[in-house]
């Protein structure tokens, strides 16, 4: 009788494991794409990873991006978290822009440092305005990069497009920074285009050597990249940013931030958000001025997509959102 009661006990103790949802399994590596060597997205991407694998002791990576690029790449679950812009972490989310589909899997983990759209040109050009790249030499960015996006919103307002510069006898490169920085030292391109921390390291070096001039965006076109592309904002580049200038610089602007893919889970979302902020001050040895623009109470500044439940309980519980 004892046998078979065990039996039984036995029995419906498998059924019971059998038809118990299951738990959530613990991640073991963590992905990120962040951006392009010589911009601040990829020293700080590999920092943070570093520093969630040695304090969260999960294996990471951190892969070179683009803002387009990473939030489909989240999306997809191909990275579990990637750096872009919140006006292109929307688009995305809303199927609107670049984004064919709506990529509903994302979630907005943190806001960052603001990030300003420059162009420069060789000093000694005729260059003035971007309306005097309709037949020029043009280096936007890769295909991908939230930059050349937006490069194209801000011709599209001069009545320019990539095709046209073309066919008017000009060309478009899709390199990274240091690749366009390279183009340009070499005389074969009459525009650097970047979306990026100010200032911009590669900037800094073009604008010693050849020497470079800042194009200024006038009010009547901002109003027009408005229109296009509702996400970015009306910034400045400051006379500080660069040696030479002498007053501020009119330019496109938006916020970088960090997004993540839904399936994370809320423990782990809480832990990372909670471990990077608590590495502020290692992160600002990596990249002081971005670091030090990114405040943590501005962690959701920008943000038009839903915040990942687990950094919001993080946020709540610091104040930092209502």
């Amino acid at each position: 009788m004892y046998k078979k009661l065990a039996i039984i006990g036995l029995a419906l103790a498998l059924v019971v494991c059998l038809t118990a949802p299951a738990a959530p399994a613990e991640k073991k590596f963590l992905r990120m794409f962040s951006g392009p060597e010589g911009g601040s997205w990829y020293p700080l991407g590999a920092a943070m990873m570093g520093i969630i694998e040695k304090k969260l002791g999960i294996s990471s990576s951190n892969g070179p991006g683009g803002g387009v690029g990473n939030c489909k790449a989240v999306n997809a679950g191909q990275a579990d978290l990637g750096w872009s812009y919140t006006h292109t972490a929307y688009d995305a989310y809303s199927g609107r822009g670049k984004f064919e589909k709506k990529n509903t899997n994302l979630r907005h983990l943190m806001s960052l440092y603001p990030g300003v759209f420059q162009m420069v040109s060789p000093k000694s050009s005729k260059i003035m305005t971007p309306g005097d790249l309709y037949n020029k030499r043009i280096v936007p960015g890769k295909i991908g990069f939230t930059g050349t996006v937006i490069a194209e919103s801000v011709l599209k307002a001069y009545g320019i497009t990539f095709d046209s510069i073309k066919k008017n006898g000009g060309s478009v490169s899709y390199v990274g920074y240091a690749d366009s920085a390279a183009l340009m030292k070499d005389g074969h391109s009459d525009s650097y285009m970047a979306v990026t921390s100010c200032p911009q390291s590669t900037i800094i070096d073009l604008n010693f050597r050849p020497g470079v001039r800042f194009l200024p965006i006038d009010k009547a076109h901002m109003d027009k990249i408005l229109q296009v592309e509702p996400g970015l904002m009306p910034t400045v580049i400051p006379k500080t940013a660069y040696k030479g200038l002498d007053k501020d610089v009119p330019a496109v602007g938006t916020v970088t931030c960090i997004v993540i893919n839904k399936d994370v889970s809320d423990e782990l979302a809480y832990k990372i958000v909670k471990t990077l902020y608590a590495s502020w001050p290692e992160l600002a040895k990596v990249k002081k001025q971005a670091i030090e623009e990114s405040k943590p109470d501005k962690a959701a500044e920008g943000a038009r997509i839903p915040i990942h439940p687990g950094a919001l309980k993080y946020y709540k519980e610091m104040g930092y959102v209502k």
